[in-house]
C-alpha cells in the first residue's frame, strides 16, 4: 500500500513539474510578441518624438495602450486558469444565462460597434447549473474567437438546446450552449489542435486558440460539463459547451448519497 501511494504521489508530482514548465513557456509565448511591439513603440516614440507627426503620435500611443490591454488580458487568463486549479469546492447555483451572456457581450461593446458585428440571441434561456464568473469567462472566450476570426463583418449567433436525451426534453439532465461565426472554418488537423491539454500547449497551438480553450475546457470540466466544436471549412464554426441542469445536479447528489 506505501508503495502504491508513493508511486501515485511521485506521478502527481511529475505531472505538475511538466504542467509548470508547460506554464512557463505559455507564459513566454504569450506575452513576447505584445512586449516586443510595446517595448519597439516605445523607443520609437522616445528617439523620434519632437520630429513626428502629431498624427503618428496619437497612433503610435494607440498602438501602445492596444498591446499593453492585450497583455494585462493574457495575464488575467493565466491568472483565471490558476484560480479554476486551486478552488476544489465552488458555489455551483443556478444560472441565469441571460445576465451572464449580456455582461460577457458588454465587455466587447466597443469592439462590435466598431466591426459592425450582428449578433443573434435567443430570446429566452433555460436553466443550467454552475459558477457564474467561470461561465462568463467561457461566453467571453467564445465570443472574442467569433470576432477574431469570423466574417467581416462578424455574423455571431448565440444558442442553446437539449443535450443527449430520449425523454421530453425538459428532463434533459444537460444543456449545451453554443456560439457560432460566420468565418472560415477549419479543417479536422486544426480541429485537433483545439482544446489541448494545458501540459502540451506550448508544443501544439492553432492559430491563437489555444490558451484561452485550455483554460474553457478546464471550467467546464470541473463543472462537470464537455466542449467541442463543429466546422466545416468555408462554412464557420460552432464552438460549444455543455454544463448540467439543476435537477441533473441533483439526480447526481443523490446518487453520491
Amino acid at each position: 500500500h506505501n508503495i502504491t501511494e508513493r508511486k501515485r504521489a511521485e506521478e502527481e508530482r511529475e505531472r505538475l513539474i511538466d504542467e509548470l514548465d508547460a506554464y512557463a513557456h505559455t507564459v513566454a509565448h504569450d506575452l513576447k510578441t505584445p512586449l516586443t511591439s510595446l517595448v519597439g513603440f516605445s523607443n520609437l516614440l522616445e528617439q523620434h518624438y519632437s520630429h513626428m507627426e502629431p498624427e503618428r503620435i496619437t497612433k503610435n500611443l494607440s498602438i501602445i495602450a492596444q498591446k499593453g490591454h492585450q497583455m494585462t488580458n493574457i495575464i488575467n487568463e493565466l491568472l483565471l486558469l490558476a484560480s479554476v486549479r486551486r478552488l476544489e469546492d465552488i458555489a455551483v447555483d443556478a444560472l441565469d444565462m441571460e445576465v451572464i451572456v449580456s455582461n460577457a457581450l458588454h465587455r466587447f461593446e466597443q469592439r462590435l460597434e466598431e466591426m459592425q458585428a450582428h449578433i443573434i440571441r435567443p430570446d429566452s434561456w433555460p436553466v443550467a447549473a454552475g459558477y457564474a464568473p467561470w461561465v462568463e469567462e467561457v461566453w467571453v472566450n467564445y465570443i472574442s474567437n467569433a470576432l477574431k476570426y469570423g466574417g467581416q463583418p462578424p455574423r455571431i449567433t448565440i444558442g442553446w438546446e437539449y443535450h443527449n436525451t430520449s425523454e421530453a426534453p425538459e428532463a434533459a439532465a444537460s444543456l449545451r450552449f453554443w456560439v457560432r461565426d460566420n468565418g472560415p472554418g477549419l479543417s479536422a488537423e486544426q480541429q485537433a489542435q483545439l482544446f489541448t491539454h494545458f501540459t502540451r500547449l506550448h508544443k501544439t497551438r492553432a492559430q491563437g486558440y489555444g490558451l484561452g480553450l485550455s483554460i474553457v475546457q478546464r471550467i467546464i470540466t470541473k463543472l462537470g460539463g464537455e466542449v467541442g466544436v463543429e466546422s466545416i471549412v468555408g462554412e464557420g464554426s460552432t464552438f460549444w459547451f455543455t454544463l448540467p441542469t439543476t435537477q441533473g445536479v441533483a439526480d447526481s447528489d443523490k446518487e453520491r448519497e
